[in-house]
């Protein structure tokens, strides 16, 4: 994870630096856009408790502004997760969920925006619902904070890797595809 986080912070800080005079001019984005995408899940965290963990699916549903003459985001991202866990003990096997509904607001930075190909940084934070166990005896609320890379295709396909953090059962890796609605060209 630490090496995700430094990855980050390298290439927004070298993309910054060596493309920050060509956002002065104005951009070529509409207003607003809406996403929606699916993607794998994957546990990040080892618990103890649990053995072999099983990759699951993400979906979710984003509503973004894009601000005038800047690169800057603005939005809320609506997130639904499911993946498993097995949990062995001696010869009894049980299989539980890991299930989260999450909603935060978001910001990201675009790099190259509405060339063919650009790449983006953002971050989200917000609430998690989250759903522990496979019989909902252990649930609740917990903040989350979700740091994202990723790039974007013809202005309406976005290719992104996001890590989120909540619920130690729960924080999860994600490589996820999107359409984006809008946006795009003016």
């Amino acid at each position: 994870m630490k090496r995700f986080l430094v990855v980050v912070v390298a290439l927004f800080t070298l993309t910054t630096t060596a493309s920050a005079q060509r956002y002065l001019a104005p951009r070529s984005v509409g207003a607003l856009e809406a996403e929606l995408g699916v993607g794998l899940a994957t546990a990040a965290t080892d618990i103890s408790a649990f053995g072999k963990m099983r990759q699951g699916v993400e979906v979710w549903a984003e509503a973004r502004y894009n601000f005038g003459k800047t690169p800057v985001d603005l939005g809320v991202h609506f997130g639904l997760c499911s993946f498993s866990r097995v949990h062995r003990q001696g010869n009894f096997v049980s299989s539980h969920s890991f299930d989260s509904q999450t909603l935060m607001a978001v910001a990201g930075y675009n790099f190259f925006q509405g060339r063919i190909v650009s790449i983006y940084l953002g971050a989200g934070a917000g609430m998690a619902w989250n759903n522990i166990n496979a019989d909902g005896t252990k649930n609740g609320f917990n903040a989350c904070v979700m740091p994202r890379i990723g790039v974007e295709l013809a202005n309406h396909l976005r290719i992104t890797a996001a890590y989120k953090f909540y619920e130690k059962a729960n924080n999860h890796l994600t490589i996820s595809i999107g359409f984006v609605f809008g946006g795009g060209n003016r």
